[in-house]
């Protein structure tokens, strides 16, 4: 009988600890408006980022001192705000994640619309954190971003 106990115990411990099987993209940067060998620097996520959505338009608004790659991470460089607009948006998921991050623009509705979909799977109790940093060209002042954030 303690044998039986023994080998129920086990069996629970294994099965909550382990990793489904699952397939997900791969992580890319981006599709849409979003440069897509723009690489930003990757600072300590802080309660002050994860707390807003983040639409950087010029230098002094830049105070986590972003920079970006255009050369797959060899070198980082200031962002040249004149050229691009830098959007961020915090999300989370739990044991595998992909984030797939997607942008447009609605010129008729002066808006542009980034949406994260925060792909996952297995049943592990790891998070993964990502600011969801993108750059994506110069957007005018008078245009509104809707950030949009889905998980599944």
């Amino acid at each position: 009988m303690k044998m039986i106990y023994l080998i129920l115990i086990i069996s629970t411990i294994s099965s909550s600890c382990r990793k489904d099987k699952c397939e997900l993209p791969d992580q890319i940067i981006g599709t849409g408006e979003i440069v897509k060998n723009a690489l930003i620097s990757q600072p300590v996520i802080t309660w002050e980022m994860k707390d807003k959505e983040h639409v950087i338009q010029v230098d002094s608004l830049n105070k986590y001192n972003l920079e970006v790659s255009l050369d797959n991470g060899s070198t980082y460089d200031s962002i040249d705000f004149s050229v691009y607009t830098l959007l961020g948006k915090y999300a989370r998921g739990n044991c595998e994640v992909t984030f797939v991050r997607n942008v447009t623009k609605n010129n008729s509705q002066k808006k542009v619309y980034y949406n994260i979909e925060v792909l996952q799977c297995g049943t592990c109790e790891i998070n993964w954190e990502s600011m969801n940093w993108v750059l994506i060209p110069k957007i005018p002042n008078d245009y509104e971003v809707v950030f949009n954030v889905t998980e599944k």
